[in-house]
């Protein structure tokens, strides 16, 4: 069985954790926007409430109960100050009195003895906590749609979708000698927050896929605490813990995977900013630079010279017709074009071979096996080969 304490720490970090990957993902992407300092001031004020209230339950020092009040109290102010910053617009002036108004409060009531100030401090954080979200919420849904763009209008939405989550889990963060609930699951709403500002990176993935996913992973959680409870005779409070503390593992380790998949999805796309940025006004030059690049680092560049022990004319048609080679596609070639293909990929060590200039002839092999696999990655490359190609031939028709 997990005393309740253990299951509320391990919850705790697992959502300070997730926030952790969150905050370096927003931050490897776009740190400088006013809208993403926003989004990186509420989930710094989210990690400060994690952290130090796991603080003060295992050390019981004062400081750390109040920063932890004190944290609660400005999750409301970041949630008004966010809302501004997606919608484009001034929160009406009473929500804004309210959520300021609220987090100074909290600030100085944070500094009060508990034996003077609690139950009715924590009380009133609720309070304000549930009207200041209610407000926000009621922003939301009342916003003009056609002033925001699609992808503006998405954020939102995900954000909205959230706070159904948060609002009834927020409940259970609160103890009182009347509500003795056995689990805080204000954690679990959190990494849930922190799923969907992830998936915000994935076009793809619309509102009902990503709630479809949380309640086939929520349902598996249940499933296996199940099976445990039922393994180890426990009561409904120990099966409760059990089930959360698999739900916050099981959230931390999709977040986690699906910050790999951004990452990598964003590596991908340097391609296409090599053909947006880098310089298109010389060859060489474009070729060195896309050689940088992740996707196509230590990319060979071969000059006639190098080839000159082949059968050139051939490589020449060859490599016009196909200007993008895999080491793989050897079925329907000529047996020479495939000795040659061959010849060229093992020595080089390479996957692809790419035809990047005709006057003069040159040749770049790389070594991208995951390309194999990633179909869009591919199209890419055949994009950059094709800019390659065309910026030779305006140089060489620029310079005869």
């Amino acid at each position: 069985m997990i005393p309740p304490t253990i299951a509320d720490t391990f919850i705790s970090l697992a959502a300070f954790a997730g926030l952790i990957v969150l905050i370096r993902t927003i931050r490897s992407f776009d740190a400088e926007s006013p809208l993403t300092r926003r989004f990186l001031f509420g989930l710094r004020v989210l990690t400060a409430l994690m952290i130090s209230r796991v603080l003060a339950w295992w050390t019981g020092l004062f400081v750390f109960e109040a920063a932890t009040i004190i944290a609660a109290g400005l999750v409301p102010l970041a949630t008004v100050i966010l809302a501004e910053g997606l919608m484009r617009r001034h929160a009406p002036r009473l929500t804004k009195w309210i959520a300021a108004g609220g987090a100074v409060s909290f600030a100085v009531l944070a500094f009060l003895p508990a034996s003077f100030a609690d139950p009715w401090r924590f009380l009133g954080l609720f309070l304000y906590q549930l009207v200041t979200f209610a407000l926000a919420g009621h922003m939301a849904v009342t916003r003009d749609r056609k002033s925001l763009s699609r992808a503006e209008n998405q954020a939102v939405d995900r954000i909205a979708l959230s706070l159904l989550l948060i609002l009834p889990l927020l409940v259970t963060d609160f103890r009182s000698t009347y509500i003795d609930l056995p689990v805080r699951l204000g954690g679990v709403a959190i990494l849930f927050l922190c799923w969907l500002l992830i998936s915000l990176g994935q076009r793809a993935t619309s509102h009902r896929d990503t709630v479809t996913a949380f309640v086939i992973l929520t349902a598996v959680a249940l499933t296996a605490a199940l099976a445990i409870g039922i393994e180890n005779s426990f009561d409904a409070a120990a099966f409760a813990r059990t089930a959360s503390v698999i739900t916050a593992a099981a959230l931390l380790g999709t977040l986690w995977n699906d910050t790999i998949s951004l990452r990598t999805e964003h590596r991908r796309q340097s391609l296409i900013r090599h053909l947006a940025e880098d310089r298109i006004d010389d060859t060489l030059g474009f070729l060195k630079e896309l050689q940088n690049h992740p996707l196509v680092e230590g990319a060979l560049l071969l000059e006639e010279a190098a080839l000159a022990d082949l059968d050139l004319a051939g490589l020449k048609t060859l490599l016009s017709a196909r200007p993008l080679l895999r080491a793989t596609e050897t079925a329907d070639l000529a047996q020479t074009d495939a000795e040659q293909l061959a010849w060229l990929t093992e020595k080089y060590e390479a996957t692809h071979l790419m035809l990047v200039s005709r006057k003069p002839f040159r040749l770049i092999a790389l070594n991208m096996p995951s390309v194999s696999a990633t179909p869009g990655a591919e199209t890419e490359l055949k994009v950059v080969q094709r800019m390659a190609l065309l910026i030779s031939e305006r140089a060489h028709d620029r310079d005869p």
